[in-house]
């Protein structure tokens, strides 16, 4: 019933930034086996999520930097992009300098932020990706930018996301993924969006989608496809729009909705 699979990487796929479990691994493996084509759709850049992507043995596209940018892994490169204007991405990076929370612009597979710091540095350590301190980065004129990031505590990240929507509607996806972080992508650039793209690529209809997720960035995927689902886990938000809740992801739920559900 389902010939594609979209699954999120972190706190949904998996909680270590490179490895996916085993029992989901062996999943994957028996729902390709089966003729569904799995991909992954995440907020993290081509190079951030290539460990996760060689797990899984893809061929062919896959969802970056929440739905702004799509890859083929056969050839690594670009199917579709969509990028902030540099004006946007000036006027978030002022923002942020006035509101004393961490931003970062994404350049290629890497990041560029003002000043190095323990938010910057967790990041990038995380995922290994290539990394600049430019204390002149206010003063440079940015493009080709999929994305803006904003990181600070998870209390501070909760009040801000609501206000942050209504102050760039119309010119900016503002999302949640993890607990720290606020995501910036073009209006029109989301996982659904981008869920949709592939599917139609591959000559797969919407009601043959299954897409898994568990927080805000993974929301219009989850809406969009034939069967939305979430993580235990996940946004409270996001559970209420599945239609199906499926195992957390510490308790393999990916492995759960492959077994019980795609392949059943």
């Amino acid at each position: 019933m389902y010939k594609l699979l979209v699954l999120d990487i972190d706190d949904t796929l998996t909680n270590v930034a490179r490895v996916v479990p085993p029992e989901n691994l062996a999943a994957i493996r028996r729902a390709q086996e089966a003729g569904v084509y799995v991909t992954i759709a995440t907020g993290r850049g081509y190079f951030g999520s290539e460990a996760i992507r060689k797990q899984i043995g893809m061929q062919g596209p896959t969802i970056n930097y929440g739905g702004a940018l799509i890859y083929d892994t056969r050839t690594d490169a670009p199917m579709f992009c969509t990028s902030l204007s540099s004006e946007l991405v000036h006027e978030l990076l002022t923002l942020a300098e006035e509101l004393k929370v961490h931003a970062q612009l994404y350049q290629g597979d890497g990041i560029v932020y003002r000043e190095e710091n323990h938010w910057s540095t967790r990041y990038w350590s995380f995922l290994d990706l290539p990394h600049t301190a430019d204390p002149y980065i206010l003063e440079k004129r940015w493009e080709n930018v999929p994305k803006v990031l904003f990181i600070a505590d998870p209390e501070r990240v909760q009040r801000m996301i609501p206000e942050l929507m209504e102050r760039f509607k119309g010119r900016a996806k503002v999302s949640g993924s993890l607990a720290n972080y606020i995501e910036f992508n073009d209006p029109y650039a989301h996982k659904g969006s981008a869920a949709a793209w592939v599917a139609n690529h591959l000559g797969i209809d919407r009601s043959e989608v299954c897409a898994v997720g568990d927080n805000l960035l993974d929301l219009e995927m989850i809406e969009w496809a034939g069967l939305g689902a979430a993580v235990a886990n996940g946004n409270p938000a996001v559970k209420e729009k599945a239609d199906i809740v499926i195992p957390a992801c510490a308790e393999n739920g990916v492995a759960w909705l492959i077994d019980n559900i795609i392949l059943r």
